[in-house]
């Protein structure tokens, strides 16, 4: 049973936003619960790439030394491979670095902030059911095994991920008809890959990255279209040979594959994007990927859900204070949000324009790799320390041009 039965927010989903944003509304003196149907530490479909951009909130959070045990590799950069097999590696500025860690080791980390932050953390416990009440907030009816309790909520925030209960729930998904990709993902040991970087190659079927992890592993995944999945029906057994079959169809990927070991998975998951009709309404908000997602190729993931859940938390901690907990009072964070990952998102869509063209996606990288400066910034932007509106002016088409 729970101890409180009623709190100023519930949260679906224990993630990286999830978690975030209950740590942080904790430290401001308020009541939070955090609701995951799984148990940590759970494995996660993801590239397993953190942006440089983390760290400082990380160190915000408190969690960075214990963050930093777990990741010993440290990536100068990111790697792209074009069809022809032009490589690019892209630097981030200085002394800047990512991480390259299991998203089960960093989800862990963090929901165990959470919880010392004196969050309710709830793990195993699935939200089944919402009701708006009619003195306001929500009833989150949420089910441990086989018993379910009412949970009450001034504020429900839903960072439920991409297939969002909540989301869906109230309406607030958008379909995305676009962008219909699928990922399957395995740690493998044995990979042939460089040690200081992780790679995104560009294969005929669509590309597949590969990153570096503690412990001798890798994280290797492919983003295919849905249809290169149908003929897989047999369990996670046909998923690995689909997955090695994918491996062994390219020269590169070949090479860095050939004879690795799959130590855990491989795991599926799509279609990757999603697209919300809007983040906020009376009494509810979204976050993380259940607020929106395009594409992993350019790691947007974990560096958007982590600032958008600090944008979150000042929002929800101001709207609380005010005791005005109505759409209105929630759309400055849908207007923030938009303000700060616009640029991103429009980079993300066009990089996948790009992506369809196999010459044109080589006649950029041969230019970028005669300027590295431009490959730099590419990846400052892909790391969160630069604005994308950068490599959107004129002026970087300009440049790329003349290379």
């Amino acid at each position: 049973m729970i101890g409180r039965q009623s709190f100023d927010v519930v949260i679906a989903g224990g993630g990286p936003a999830g978690s975030t944003l209950a740590t942080l509304l904790t430290r401001a003196g308020r009541t939070v619960a955090l609701c995951d149907a799984a148990r940590f530490p759970r494995h996660k479909i993801c590239g397993e790439y953190v942006p440089p951009s983390a760290l400082p909130i990380f160190a915000r959070l408190g969690v960075l030394d214990g963050i930093l045990l777990l990741a010993p590799r440290r990536p100068v950069g990111m790697a792209v491979v074009s069809p022809d097999g032009t490589e690019v590696l892209g630097r981030y500025a200085g002394a800047a670095r990512g991480l390259s860690m299991r998203r089960l080791d960093l989800d862990r980390v963090l929901l165990e902030g959470a919880r010392r932050s004196g969050a309710v953390v709830l793990e195993g416990t699935r939200v089944v059911s919402l009701r708006r009440p009619a003195a306001g907030g929500f009833e989150v009816t949420v089910r441990r095994g086989t018993a379910g309790e009412v949970l009450r909520a001034r504020i429900l925030v839903g960072a439920d991920g991409r297939n969002s209960f909540v989301a869906r729930r109230l309406g607030l998904r958008r379909p995305e008809p676009r962008h219909r990709k699928w990922a399957v993902m395995a740690h493998v040991r044995g990979a042939r890959v460089p040690v200081d970087h992780g790679e995104m190659i560009v294969t005929p079927y669509g590309y597949c990255g590969i990153n570096p992890l503690p412990g001798g592993l890798a994280n290797a995944c492919v983003v295919v279209d849905r249809g290169d999945l149908e003929r897989v029906t047999g369990g996670r057994a046909h998923l690995a040979d689909f997955l090695r079959e994918r491996f062994a169809s390219h020269p590169l990927t070949r090479a860095r594959l050939e004879g690795a070991e799959i130590a855990a998975g491989p795991w599926a998951t799509g279609p990757l994007a999603c697209r919300a009709a809007r983040c906020v309404d009376d009494a509810v908000l979204l976050v993380g990927d259940a607020a929106g997602f395009y594409d992993p190729f350019t790691g947007e993931g974990i560096g958007m859900a982590l600032r958008g859940a600090e944008i979150a938390a000042e929002i929800l901690d101001g709207a609380l204070v005010r005791g005005r907990t109505g759409r209105r009072a929630l759309e400055p964070y849908e207007a923030e949000r938009r303000r700060l990952f616009r640029s991103r998102l429009w980079l993300d869509r066009l990089l996948q324009v790009l992506l369809k063209s196999p010459r044109l996606t080589d006649w950029v990288a041969r230019r970028l790799r005669r300027d590295p400066s431009l490959a730099d910034l590419l990846a400052r932007v892909t790391g969160d320390t630069t604005d994308a509106a950068e490599v959107l002016r004129p002026a970087f088409l300009a440049r790329l041009i003349r290379a």
